[in-house]
């Protein structure tokens, strides 16, 4: 794999954007979303055979969305809601009341299945507006520099910043020629690892930069309706999630959405560990849902003579969360339940990107973006032509994995078995991609030589150790450090991870210093910080948790 470090934003490998997947499906969404319902409602007839078990179902979506309208409303909801569901009502029990469960009334039922599907497929729908785009690609970038970067003197420099100064502080790496050019022979699906609400536009930022088309990806709809950002979300491709409906023809919809536009040749992009990590740790149980849709395209596409899907692993690594303390709260919360109290604040979102490039810009710090080796959907590594390759190193067409007698067969069981092997040959990508930065490396020796030191402790008894229960010694920090590095260097070497160009070429002392900076830059407390005697200390073990679990997953806390 030729590992490449970008210097400068490549050009498009395909520039007419009225060629781009995301465009066409904007131009022609009406039938698009027609086709979408249309299947939904071909499959209901095999998951809801008889017209009762339809009715039920749609009893089902009245009463959790009418406890949702009641008792978890939302800015961003439309006016109407109350209403819309109040039709729907009336119409479910007139149907009870006629008390008809023969199967020439199930079009009655369909009748209102379909007004629900286009009722969920219109909010969901995603928008593209090139020249929003073309806009946000020329001057969002230098924007953000004048208004975040105190070093500019004059207010027109930004005009004239050469590009190259982005890509020191957004390092990019992977075999660009490799993703480049699958990106005309097939589909591209992006699976990102997820840590922050800065993950969607550092990833379009990547992709933008390698030459890559946008692509089509699920947001909160909180989010593309209220926030001082939604304007740019709701016009570059976003499609809108409600993460409160959790009914199973809304999922439905969310599934084949993504499924058809897939099969439509939208590049698309979904976050397989389902949410952000609130631990910090990397994803290591993947949410197969969405991914599976990917999986189904293929067979779809294969049925059609279509395109092949491509799926490229990508990994984003920060010296520092800006939303660290309420992610690890909510986790602690989850874990120890009434163990741990929570006093959690969260910003707007809009809020914590600012902020994070504010810092990212004022500070010594980068962002790494490293694309893995792209798969095809069973996980085999592919070759420059497309083609999937066997563990043997030959080439071979994986079309006869959906194949009985050569004749393409649907199965869901089948392709859900894929989906397994696909999601773990991701998360083994994810944990070779990882860079190892000085932030996490600093908060891991530190965390488990305090653990080891308290072994008794639980996990929560730890985070509540007084001050001076909480010291390392500063030889015992070094000699962890020293150890851990060695590990490490021989990870790399197997290519097993990757290593900041600071822990690979700088001393030990100064990799620590570099760590307890960073990683302290965006909090009020001191994650990990030398005292006046100069051994190692936390004034928030739940931090310095958080960031350490970063490098859990690769054994090395046998070695403290």
């Amino acid at each position: 794999m030729a590992i490449q470090k970008l210097t400068a934003p490549l050009d498009y490998v395909n520039p007419n954007y009225e060629n781009w997947g995301i465009y066409k499906l904007d131009k022609n969404k009406d039938a698009f979303l027609i086709e979408v319902v249309e299947r939904i409602i071909e499959k209901s007839r095999t998951t809801y055979p008889t017209t009762r078990a339809l009715f039920d179902e749609l009893a089902s979506t009245l009463y959790q969305e009418r406890i949702r309208v009641t008792t978890s409303r939302w800015k961003s909801d439309p006016e109407d809601e109350k209403d819309f569901w109040n039709n729907v009502k009336g119409q479910i029990i007139k149907f009870q009341k006629a008390q008809s469960w023969e199967d020439n009334d199930r079009a009655i039922l369909e009748t209102l299945l379909k007004k629900i599907l286009y009722r969920y497929a219109y909010e969901i729908v995603a928008n593209f507006k090139p020249r929003i785009f073309e806009l946000a690609q020329k001057f969002l970038p230098r924007i953000l520099f004048l208004f975040l970067n105190s070093k500019l003197n004059s207010p027109f420099k930004f005009l004239f910043r050469k590009m190259s100064s982005f890509y020191e502080k957004f390092i990019i790496t992977g075999d660009f020629e490799l993703i480049r050019n699958l990106s005309k022979k097939g589909t591209i699906v992006v699976v990102p690892t997820h840590f922050s609400n800065t993950d969607s536009p550092l990833v379009g930022w990547a992709l933008s930069s390698i030459g890559l088309e946008p692509v089509t990806y699920g947001a909160g709809i909180n989010l593309v309706g209220t926030q001082p950002l939604s304007f740019m979300l709701n016009n570059l491709g976003a499609y809108k999630l409600d993460r409160r409906r959790k009914n199973a023809l809304y999922l439905e919809l969310l599934k084949s959405y993504s499924q058809m536009a897939i099969e439509r040749d939208t590049p698309s992009l979904f976050f397989p560990g389902g949410t952000r990590s609130r631990s910090g740790a990397l994803e290591s149980k993947l949410k197969l849902g969405l991914l599976s849709t990917a999986v189904e395209a293929q067979q779809e596409n294969f049925i059609h003579n279509r395109k092949k899907i491509f799926v490229l692993p990508l990994v984003i690594n920060y010296q520092y969360n800006i939303e660290c303390s309420s992610l690890i709260n909510q986790h602690l919360v989850e874990i120890g339940k009434e163990k741990y109290v929570s006093d959690s604040f969260e910003y707007s979102t809009t809020y914590k990107i600012i902020r994070f490039f504010k810092h990212l810009f004022h500070a010594d710090t980068e962002v790494v973006v490293s694309f893995g080796k792209p798969l095809d959907i069973i996980g085999n590594e592919v070759n420059s032509n497309g083609d999937s390759i066997a563990p043997n190193g030959k080439p071979f067409d994986i079309k006869g994995y959906f194949e009985v007698e050569n004749k393409i067969v649907r199965d869901e069981q089948r392709n859900f078995e894929y989906t397994k092997i696909l999601g773990s040959k991701i998360v083994s990508s994810y944990f070779e991609n990882n860079t190892v930065m000085t932030a996490p490396l600093v908060a891991f020796v530190y965390f488990i030589q305090l653990k080891k030191r308290h072994k008794h402790l639980s996990l929560f008894e730890i985070m509540l150790l007084p001050r001076e229960d909480r010291i390392v010694s500063r030889d015992n920090m070094m000699a962890g450090m020293a150890t851990i590095i060695v590990k490490l260097k021989d990870l790399e070497k197997l290519n097993k991870v990757n290593l900041s160009e600071i822990i690979k070429e700088s001393t030990i002392d100064n990799v620590l210093a570099n760590g307890m900076n960073s990683i302290s830059l965006f909090n009020s407390k001191k994650v990990v910080y030398a005292d006046s005697d100069g051994n190692i200390n936390s004034q928030d073990v739940r931090l310095a948790y958080f960031y350490h679990n970063r490098l859990i997953g690769y054994n090395l806390e046998e070695y403290l």
